[in-house]
This record gives C-alpha cells, structure tokens and sequence, in this order.
C-alpha cells in the first residue's frame, strides 16, 4: 500500500504542472493576443499625423453629405448677439494676419488641396523613386522624407493605398504673408490597401477623419506643406 501511495504522488503532481504550464499557454494565446500580436503589415493609414475612424455603418449617407458637422452628433447652438460680436471680432483679427489678396488666398487653399491629393496618388507608384518625385511637388524638408520613409517599406513589397471619397469640411487660413502661410484643415477619406501590380484596391475599407493645421511655404509661386499638427 505504501509502495504505491509512493507512485501515485509523484505522478498526481506531475500531472498537475503539465496542467498549469498548458493552461499558462492557452492563456497567454487566447486572452494576451493584445500584447504580443504583431503590428499590422498593411498600408491603409496614409497621413503622418493621428487620424480617428468613423463607424463603419451607414458610411455613405453621413460622409457625402458636405454640409455635415466634422463631429458627429453635435448640434451647434444659435449665436447670441454677444457671440456674433464675438466672432466677427475673431474674423477681424484673423483678417488682419493675412497679408494676401482673394486671388492669391483661392491658390493658396487650392494649392493646399491639391498637395493632399497628391499625397494620395502618389500611394500607387510602384517604386519609391517615383514616389518621392511625385510627392516633391507639393511637401518639402522633413514631412517629405518622413512620408518617403513610411511609403518604403510597403511599395517594396508591392502595397500601395487607394483613397476614395475625399471630403473637406473645413479649410481655413489662419495666417499668411507672401512667402509662408498656416492652414487649418478638416477633412475625411476613405482607404485601402492596393495591390501595385494588379492595379486594384483591395481588404477592408478604413474611413479617416483628419483635423489638422498645416504650414506652407511658396516655393516658386507654388505652395507646399512643410510640418502638420494634429488638432
């Protein structure tokens, strides 16, 4: 009898380690997956600053709709008179820090477009030479090389992005002189990953909402996005 009280304890603890060491690794793989899951190796997010993701659902009923709020679900109040004096006072200073005619604020703002839509399309190329090419004519110093650096990894492996549905709810000057100029933005894309040899989007559709100020600098009269803050 004490012979094998003398076995059964050793393989009863036995069997209680190789219990708790496969229940550790079933717990670190099914409820740690957070901590230790790799990044994604997808390309969709394509701006350098942070950039928060609509709701899925219904995409299209909010985001075609122009005239919409950028932040869902907010109503604005009704300016009381103090409020308007208030604002027309803001637009007065802002007014007064642009040193640029109507003519030269329309380049200015398109200019700013365009750059962004460059940015864009210059995702499709399929090396990074011609990336950097076109992406030279609308950012300059190091946001380029920044945008250069993140695009790399991915064209290299034939990964591109595709934007879609590109809506600006708000683009203002803040600032602005001959030479350089400080824009606040708000705008909304949606993205997906796109196969550079097959020439076709592909994967989930990710939708970006961006609040950003933007400097630029004239560089033979042409304007380009030198740095970007998250707002």
């Amino acid at each position: 009898m004490r012979k094998i009280y003398w076995l059964v304890t050793p393989l009863i603890f036995c069997l209680g380690i190789v219990v708790g060491v496969f229940g550790y690794i079933f717990w670190q793989t099914n409820f740690q997956s957070g901590i230790n899951a790799p990044e994604k190796s997808n390309a969709t997010k394509v701006s350098q600053i942070d950039s928060n993701s609509y709701d899925s659902n219904p995409y299209f009923d909010r985001f075609q709709n122009n005239n919409a709020g950028p932040y869902q679900g907010y109503t604005p109040e009704p300016l009381t008179e103090p409020d308007v004096s208030s604002h027309n006072d803001l637009q007065s200073q802002a007014a007064a820090q642009i040193a640029l005619t109507e003519s030269e604020q329309h380049i200015l703002l398109k200019d700013y477009k365009q750059a962004i839509g460059i940015l864009f399309d210059a995702w499709k190329e399929k090396d990074i030479l011609a990336f950097r090419s076109k992406l030279d004519s609308a950012y300059t110093g190091e946001i380029l090389e920044n945008h250069v650096n993140k695009a790399e990894k991915y064209l290299s492996k034939g990964v591109g992005i595709h934007v879609s549905d590109v809506i600006f709810d708000h683009v203002a000057i803040e600032s602005a002189d001959k030479y350089s100029a400080t824009i606040d933005a708000i705008y909304r894309y949606t993205s997906q990953d796109y196969d550079l040899d097959k020439q076709q989007a592909y994967g989930e559709k990710i939708n970006h909402f961006v609040h950003v100020r933007a400097n630029l600098v004239k560089i033979d009269s042409q304007w380009k996005i030198t740095s970007e803050t998250p707002i």
